[in-house]
């Protein structure tokens, strides 16, 4: 009988115990309502996924390039062929640095032989009468890649008394593309042609 009052006892303290504990806990924290946007601040708009889900429900154009040959860009079309409902060859002009040119100009074509023929008897080598679009009459001493060697043979045929000049020699090279479409849903070998043309790049266009 003295056990189960014991019991009794001890439930009773528990319970109110866990009245008291409970009663020292903070009251949860009241719920604050969502901020209201200021109509002053512009929102964010996911512009890129737009723009691809707009192209992905119709065709999109891509342009490949430039290809150094025709070689090459045939072969690029060969391998789009069959992922691109339209292709486009096309062709543009580059200005591209050939070297360092050194040469001693003349008035007229006789004096660039006689000049030529006078550099021979002093000894100079690899030189040739040239008829330039800029420079009808002149005597090339030599085509350099780097500056430095330019300049060494500009300063010996100048130590010889010759009115030699510098200049940068500079050449339009043509420049091979593809402009090409494709359907929904189709990819095309891009990458696997970007690996094997060096310096060729990839990038989307409007469509034509």
């Amino acid at each position: 009988m003295m056990a189960w009052r014991i019991a009794a006892v001890l439930l009773v303290v528990v319970n109110l115990a866990l009245l008291v504990l409970g009663q020292m806990q903070p009251p949860p924290a009241p719920r604050l309502p969502p901020p209201v946007a200021d109509p002053d601040i512009p929102q964010l708009e996911l512009i890129a996924l737009d723009w691809q889900e707009s192209q992905a429900q119709g065709p999109r154009c891509f342009t490949i390039g430039p290809f150094a040959t025709l070689v090459q860009q045939s072969r690029a079309e060969d391998r789009l062929r069959p992922f691109a409902s339209e292709i486009r060859p096309r062709r543009t002009e580059a200005d591209r640095d050939r070297g360092w040119w050194v040469f001693v100009a003349a008035p007229s074509r006789s004096s660039a032989i006689e000049l030529a023929q006078e550099l021979a008897s002093r000894g100079v080598e690899d030189y040739f009468v040239v008829a330039d679009e800029d420079l009808p009459d002149a005597v090339s001493l030599g085509l350099f890649e780097r500056r430095e060697n330019a300049r060494a043979r500009l300063a010996r045929i100048r130590s010889m008394g010759f009115d030699a000049q510098l200049a940068v020699r500079r050449e339009d090279i043509p420049q091979f593309w593809l402009d090409y479409r494709i359907d929904p849903g189709e990819r095309s070998p891009w990458r696997f042609i970007l690996r094997s043309s060096p310096g060729a790049k990839h990038f989307a266009i409007p469509c034509f």
